[in-house]
């Protein structure tokens, strides 16, 4: 294809932190994307949290975490649009604003990957762009089978054993065929939003966690002051 090769990085980003920063920028390294897009949500339809931060507040924060990586976009195509964050929505309007050139990679980890069947319109998803899937503590590669129905297990190449480069498997990719599912062993570092939001509820130092920028924003603005720190352990 002669069209961009564009990661597509879903989230909540609550707030966004170095582990989203070091994943975007491994999966831009190992599938050699020319751009990837941090898109914030603003509903999200799998996530049960009413007390979701403001997505203008979240879309200005990922603005401030990559400003250092001139591959980076903050994309705000969901927080502009009202209602649930479908991705087959957001799927539909890149492939317009790009057109048929450009490679869409979905990147999502393996807990949400395995429950892709309750994801709205996910068959035609799973038809509009690649997905790579990255490991997530407590799932595991081998329960893709198990849960999926064969025509996406037919679809996946597995990257973990060393012997595909993704780089060179896309530019060998025909238009017209299905689009693929990578099973990459980058992983969502183990760095929590939710910890983060109650570190500075508590009081707490965020300092490494988040960018310097993030952190001035949260200061600025004063993000997460009131969080609700979790009850104390009875022995």
């Amino acid at each position: 294809m002669n069209g961009k090769r564009i990661g597509i990085f879903g989230g909540t980003f609550d707030p966004p932190h170095t582990g989203h920063l070091m994943l975007g920028e491994e999966i831009r390294e190992e599938f050699c994307l020319d751009e990837v897009h941090f898109m914030p949500c603003n509903a999200p339809p799998h996530k049960d949290r009413p007390a979701l931060t403001d997505a203008k507040d979240r879309f200005a924060m990922v603005v401030a975490a990559i400003l250092q990586n001139p591959a980076f976009v903050a994309s705000p195509i969901e927080v502009n649009r009202p209602g649930m964050s479908y991705s087959i929505d957001t799927v539909r309007v890149l492939n317009d604003e790009f057109g048929d050139e450009a490679e869409l990679l979905f990147v999502v980890g393996l807990d949400s990957f395995l429950d892709i069947e309750t994801w709205e319109g996910y068959e035609e998803l799973l038809n509009l762009c690649h997905f790579i899937v990255v490991s997530r503590p407590g799932h595991g590669f081998d329960d893709i089978p198990v849960r999926l129905p064969a025509w996406i297990v037919d679809r996946i190449v597995d990257l973990r054993t060393g012997d595909t480069d993704p780089c060179s498997f896309l530019g060998e990719v025909d238009p017209g065929s299905p689009r693929r599912v990578f099973l990459s062993d980058r992983v969502f570092v183990d760095i929590s939003s939710t910890k983060i939001r109650e570190r500075i509820g508590a009081g707490r130092s965020i300092r490494y966690r988040v960018p310097d920028e993030v952190e001035r924003y949260i200061q600025a603005n004063g993000l997460y002051q009131d969080v609700a720190q979790p009850a104390e352990a009875v022995s």
